[in-house]
């Protein structure tokens, strides 16, 4: 329980920083990815439908990353990626990529199939950098992803996403 995640199978948040801090000089990639509208889904099919969905998000993320990537539940519906020897252009591509597989695999509840999306946020983080702070950067940028109508990924860029995030930032 305390290096994967008991619904989903990824990594936690805390067996994420112990991966990250054995990594070695080599410049990567993080992705912060979060299912669209997923309180909703929540509300409308219920809590089992919710695990399902959450269970088969960490599959897609896990099947679709190589096996020295690292993919870990942060919370709810929040998944961190980190893509080892990855440049950030390839970064973009591989969340595009992921989103295009979620959107590719509804969920099956009670044999209806129930479509999802998710959008991404992506930043560097460069050899020796600060995982922290990549993730914050990932974390702006899925954010604007959110702000311009889900279903996206977008790179951090500092002009764009360093200032305060706006007031119903917690809406989104």
């Amino acid at each position: 329980a305390v290096y994967h995640d008991l619904l989903t199978g990824v990594c936690t948040r805390a067996r994420f920083h112990e991966r990250v801090a054995e990594l070695g000089d080599e410049s990567s990639v993080v992705i912060v990815a979060d299912i669209d509208h997923f309180k909703g889904f929540n509300d409308q099919y219920g809590h089992h439908a919710g695990d399902l969905a959450l269970r088969q998000f960490a599959a897609i993320l896990a099947e679709n990353c190589r096996a020295d990537d690292i993919v870990a539940r942060f919370g709810g519906e929040e998944f961190v990626v980190l893509l080892c020897d990855t440049t950030l252009s390839d970064g973009l591509v591989a969340a595009e990529r992921l989103g295009r597989r979620v959107r590719q695999k509804p969920v099956f509840v009670d044999q209806k199939a129930l479509s999802l999306t998710a959008s991404f946020g992506v930043a560097a983080l460069p050899p020796g950098g600060n995982a922290e702070a990549a993730i914050q950067q990932a974390d702006r940028a899925l954010y604007h992803a959110k702000h311009e109508g889900r279903d996206r990924a977008y790179v951090y860029d500092p002009a764009r996403d360093a200032g305060p995030l706006p007031t119903n930032a917690a809406a989104e």
